[in-house]
Formats: structure tokens, C-alpha cells, sequence
């Protein structure tokens, strides 16, 4: 058996603040900075192996070519200037000017007295990486601080300061460093890394491609079109397994649509008839009471039945037609209106593209809410908003209001607010509105009004075709 320690009392109830490790604040900055897309992300690991690849290919060529040529350029270069430096301070039998023309006619290096051929000496950074390891290889061959300075223009040279050989500069010619190919060296600095880009390019083209594909059949089938198919037939072989998964579960969600539409029109027709049986049977009753009882619950349940065949339907085969707002909503008004006090207030309104029923529907379903869950008088009202191109619509009835907890879940299907638990209902009226603005492109908030009561305001674009639920 373990034993662990416990802590006091309050020391267990006050909160421990942990700090965040480096590592942890470390993956929490690189999911920050990274790409989040998978063409992005290709290109970064493209473009990283292809900036490692160019420095290892650097550092090979620096390594094993470029710098042993330098060092042994440097070696013979110490032994030439040696011999005009020895001959110089050798002995008075030695011919100085001899052994020095003898240098200059076999090598090209020559010493230069006049002032006025020395170079200017300037900073070169680059030249720099050269002329470093050339003055070290010299100082270790000559035993003493040397200078080298190289100057391209107008033909390659290579001047060596020397502080034994007093008041001049060692002139070496670089014969073959003027023969170098500019093409080839543009080609392998921009040639590599432009390739490198357009393979990139094609690459990710060809990956995201297929990928483009399904995000947009995935839309559509999200939208209502279940007869969308990928292609099969050309690709990779995982894109064409992904392809014909997708085919299946299209396949399988039009069977579910088929039958979800046999069993609608199985329960309206099963289900009705015995209904109307039962009103016909209340008709005949002689206790009228319990007779209009009957009547009642069988509206009740006629009327819930057209709530779930309704929202079942997503209005998908309904065509689109122009037609105005404030028309349909007169419409209804004058049915309802003459129940119960509902006033409108309507702005001068252009014809929308619409699926009317669908609109017609949904209005039918707020004023029935309105007066079944809120209370009269209903207020509806319309306004025209040129900036956006939209019409909105406001339904406001006088009741008490949903609590604030209750609104975020007034859209889902079956919840209903705390004022209709206790009535009869099946809690799918505003997901059937929901629904019906969401296919007109719309925007829906329902809050409480501030002077009581609950209010619901739905935007609709003007100039955009309704879609699918």
C-alpha cells in the first residue's frame, strides 16, 4: 500500500497555479506560426529541404574543392614571393632585378614600387571569404602579417602586401579566374530555386485539386443535391478510394431520403384517417363537453403531425418565383387577423426572389407561436436597407418573454421555452423558421424585447436566389 501525504485543508481548496513549461509554450507558438493549409505546409518542407540541399551543396564545394585550390594557389604564391623576398635581402653577388624579371616572365608576379599603381583598398564582404583564408595560408608560409587585396576589373588581380619587401605591393595575375561561366552560376542560384517554386506549384495543384472537389460535393450534398458524383476513373489510387466512398455514402443518403419520403406520406395517410374517424365520432357525441374535448385534441394532433411533415420537407422542389414580402404577409395577416389583434407595419418593398410557400410557411409558424406561447397584440414590420440590399422583418408579440438561458436553444428541433412546456406543442416551430431563413440566405436573432415581450428579426438578401436547407 502507497501512503500519500495530504495537505490542509486550505491548502487543498485555494487554486495552484501551474506554469506552463517550454516545451508546452513552444508547441503553442509553432501551432501558432505554422501554415494551416496543406498547400502552404507542402511548401514550406519543399522550401526547407531546398534551402538545406543549396547549404550542403555550398559547404561541399567550399570544403572539398574551393578552399584546398585556395590554399594551394597560396602555397606557390608564398614560394614565389619568398624567392623575390630572399632576393632582395640576399647577398650583394645575388642579381635582384634578374631573379625578379626570371619571376615575372615564369609566373606573372612582379613587385610594383609606384605609388601610383597600388590599389585602392575598400571593403569587399563577400570578396572577403576569400581573401581571409588566402592571408592565413600566406602568414603561415611567409612567417608574418600579410595583406591581400583582390580586384576584378578590369582584369582579375590578386595584390599582396608584404611588410619584408618595403615600399611596394606583389602583383599576381589571376589568369583563370576571369574564364568562370556567369550563366552557370545564375542558374544554380536562381535556376535551382525557380524549379524547385514550379514544382512546387504543379505539386500542390495536383494535391489540392481532388481535395477542391470534394470540399465542393461535400457542400452540395450538404445543400440537398444527393445525386453528386466524383469521378472514379482518373486520379491516384487514394483519391479514387476517397471518391468512391463518397459516391457510396451519396448513394446511401438518397436511399435514406427515399424512404424518409415513404414513411412521410405513410404517416400522413395512416395517421389522418383514423383522426378524421375520431372527429366524426366526436360530431356524433351527445356530451358536447367531452365531444369539443375531442375535436380539440384531434386538431391538437392534426396539427402536430403537419409540424413534423413540415420540418421533414426541405422545400427542395419548391421553384423560386419574384414575389413581394409585404403581399404574402397581407395574406396571412388578413387569416390570423381575424383571431386576434396583429398589426402591420409595412415599408415600401421591391418583388425578392422567393419560394413562397416556403415564406408562407414560415410566417404562419411566428404568428402561431406569437399568439399560442407570447400574447396579442402582434406587431409585424417590414423595413428596406439600401446599404446592404436586404429586407428586414420584425414579429414582436406583448408576453412575458423567454428566460435568457432559453434563447440560444430556441432553434433546436423538439425545445421548447419554459411558457409552452405546459401547453400542448412539438417544439418545431422556430426550427422550421430557422431552417426556411437559412435556405433564403438569411439571418435570424430572436432576443427579448426591452419593453416586454419577445422579438424576432430576420434579415433577407435582396439579389440571392434561395438555395436548399
Amino acid at each position: 500500500m502507497f501512503l500519500f501525504p495530504t495537505a490542509p485543508n486550505d491548502a487543498v481548496s485555494s487554486p495552484v497555479k501551474l506554469k506552463a513549461c517550454p516545451v508546452i509554450r513552444f508547441n503553442k507558438l509553432f501551432n501558432r506560426l505554422k501554415p494551416r493549409s496543406a498547400g502552404w505546409r507542402t511548401t514550406l518542407v519543399i522550401s526547407i529541404v531546398l534551402v538545406v540541399s543549396q547549404y550542403l551543396s555550398i559547404a561541399f564545394f567550399w570544403s572539398n574543392l574551393y578552399a584546398p585550390e585556395l590554399r594551394q594557389h597560396a602555397h606557390y604564391s608564398a614560394i614565389q614571393i619568398r624567392l623575390l623576398r630572399d632576393a632582395a635581402q640576399g647577398p650583394a653577388g645575388v642579381d635582384t632585378v634578374s631573379m625578379h624579371r626570371w619571376v615575372r616572365q615564369t609566373t606573372g608576379i612582379e613587385v610594383v614600387r609606384n605609388p601610383a599603381e597600388f590599389p585602392t583598398v575598400i571593403d569587399k564582404p563577400f570578396v572577403e571569404l576569400f581573401t581571409d583564408l588566402y592571408e592565413r595560408q600566406l602568414r603561415q608560409e611567409l612567417n608574418e602579417p600579410v595583406e591581400v587585396f583582390f580586384k576584378f576589373k578590369p582584369v582579375p588581380v590578386a595584390w599582396i602586401q608584404v611588410p619584408s619587401i618595403k615600399e611596394g605591393w606583389v602583383r599576381e595575375p589571376l589568369l583563370f579566374f576571369a574564364q568562370y561561366n556567369a550563366w552557370i552560376i545564375i542558374a544554380w542560384v536562381i535556376g535551382v530555386p525557380l524549379l524547385a517554386l514550379i514544382a512546387i506549384i504543379i505539386l500542390v495543384r495536383q494535391l489540392n485539386r481532388p481535395l477542391k472537389r470534394l470540399q465542393l460535393a461535400a457542400l452540395r450534398v450538404g445543400k440537398g443535391q444527393h445525386s453528386t458524383v466524383l469521378d472514379t476513373q482518373s486520379g491516384s489510387t487514394e483519391i479514387r478510394a476517397v471518391n468512391r466512398a463518397f459516391n457510396q455514402m451519396t448513394r446511401e443518403i438518397q436511399q435514406a431520403a427515399r424512404e424518409r419520403a415513404f414513411m412521410l406520406a405513410g404517416i400522413s395517410h395512416d395517421l389522418r384517417t383514423p383522426l378524421t374517424r375520431m372527429r366524426l365520432t366526436a360530431e356524433l357525441m351527445k356530451d358536447r363537453e367531452v365531444a369539443e374535448g375531442m375535436v380539440l385534441d384531434v386538431e391538437e394532433m392534426d396539427g402536430i403531425l403537419d409540424q413534423f411533415i413540415a420540418y421533414m420537407r426541405d422545400g427542395s422542389d419548391e421553384p423560386v418565383v419574384n414575389a413581394n414580402l409585404n403581399q404574402l404577409i397581407t395574406e396571412i395577416v388578413s387569416q390570423v387577423g381575424q383571431q386576434a389583434e396583429v398589426t402591420f407595419d409595412a415599408a415600401e418593398l421591391p418583388d425578392m426572389p422567393m419560394k413562397r410557400l416556403s415564406l408562407k410557411r414560415m410566417l404562419d409558424n411566428l404568428l402561431s407561436n406569437g399568439l399560442r406561447y407570447g400574447g396579442a397584440p402582434l406587431h409585424i414590420g417590414t423595413e428596406l436597407q439600401a446599404e446592404t440590399h436586404s429586407v428586414i422583418l420584425t414579429v414582436r408579440d406583448h408576453g412575458p418573454g423567454i428566460n435568457e438561458e432559453d434563447l440560444p436553444n430556441l432553434l433546436q428541433p423538439f425545445v421548447r421555452g419554459e411558457a409552452a412546456r405546459t401547453s400542448q406543442g412539438s417544439g418545431l416551430g422556430l426550427a422550421i423558421v430557422a431552417r426556411i431563413v437559412k435556405m433564403h440566405n438569411g439571418k435570424l436573432d430572436i432576443r427579448n424585447h426591452p419593453e416586454g415581450g419577445l422579438q424576432v428579426k430576420i434579415t433577407l438578401p435582396l439579389n440571392r436566389r434561395p438555395g436548399r436547407a
